[in-house]
């Protein structure tokens, strides 16, 4: 399978390992904020991944000493409404793919604000080398932190922890992070990061990918569902082996749990 002719923009490098895409955001004159054109860029290397059969899942990580500090203002028209709209879309359906799709590994690397770290979260596993850390500033420029963060940080950090982010925009350090489930492992490095991600890429990629997928929808959307709605919902998940097709069974799971953007 190869990588070679595949262009996700100046930005954005990417190749496989392990069946596993990797994206790696590659701005580092901006600290990896994003423009519009990369967001675009970001969405057709996920959605590659998604969409190719032979690759089982993706890890995003970056280079330079942040991961991304969310949104480049100084790109972006605040006045030209349709253009926020556009962007805070294109946001939202990168975050529908991550937390819907392929497994998916965050390989964290310094500053990780906005954005940064709402596409971290919407990741399964998220690895930060020890100097990390996180913050969600928009309030400190009258900015609402959308594109599904509230719901998103509610669900895996809780509600308190939810508010002090967007609400207050307090920095939280990679050891606070892994106290509050804002990540999962703390390494000393870069080069530990990336060791560490491919090995959890590896575990993965040895397991049944139908179930591994149905485990992944089930977790992330049946916690605000009665019992037996939710019930319902694992049983068809656990009768994988009904189907020969097993993407088959995971696009009419996926269906279930839609979520328009």
């Amino acid at each position: 399978m190869s990588s070679n002719n595949l262009d996700f923009g100046e930005y954005i490098e990417f190749n496989v390992k392990k069946r596993f895409g990797i994206i790696i955001l590659n701005r580092v004159h901006r600290s990896n904020a994003f423009t519009i054109e990369q967001l675009e860029n970001l969405k057709k290397a996920v959605e590659f991944c998604q969409n190719n059969e032979k690759i089982r899942g993706l890890i995003l990580a970056n280079n330079g000493t942040s991961f991304s500090t969310g949104i480049d203002i100084e790109a972006i028209d605040g006045s030209d409404h349709d253009a926020i709209k556009y962007l805070e879309s294109t946001a939202a359906t990168i975050c529908k793919l991550l937390y819907n799709g392929k497994p998916a590994i965050c390989a964290i690397n310094g500053r990780t604000m906005g954005e940064g770290v709402v596409f971290s979260i919407c990741c399964d596993y998220r690895i930060a080398t020890k100097e990390s850390f996180f913050q969600t500033p928009e309030i400190f420029s009258g900015i609402f932190t959308g594109t599904g963060c509230i719901i998103l940080f509610s669900k895996i950090i809780g509600i308190p922890w939810t508010k002090k982010l967007c609400m207050f925009g307090e920095k939280v350090s990679s050891q606070k992070a892994l106290e509050i489930g804002l990540i999962d492992q703390i390494v000393e490095d870069k080069d530990e990061l990336m060791k560490e991600a491919l090995d959890k890429a590896r575990f993965l990629f040895t397991k049944n990918q139908t179930v591994l997928n149905a485990i992944k929808l089930c977790s992330n959307h049946l916690l605000d569902r009665t019992f037996y709605d939710a019930y319902e919902l694992e049983k068809q998940g656990s009768a994988w082996y009904e189907y020969e097709d097993g993407e088959q069974l995971l696009k009419k799971f996926r269906d279930k749990f839609n979520w328009n953007t």
